[in-house]
């Protein structure tokens, strides 16, 4: 399991453009967010950093 900060995620909208930036990546991947605390857990067979670049790409995280 992947877990990130993500100081970009503050609303329902930004949660659900981080779950689709991943999908679009690995479709079978488990994705929970937490807007509260801007964080996400991963649970996929990518790479953590490829997962951390999707989400860097939907401007979510510093590049």
């Amino acid at each position: 399991m992947i877990e990130l900060t993500l100081p970009g995620m503050t609303c329902g909208g930004c949660a659900r453009g981080v779950t689709a930036a991943i999908k679009a990546i690995d479709p079978t991947a488990e994705v929970v967010t937490d807007v509260a605390n801007r964080k996400v857990q991963v649970t996929t067979a990518v790479d953590t950093e490829a997962v951390k670049d999707a989400v860097k790409k939907a401007g979510y995280l510093p590049a």
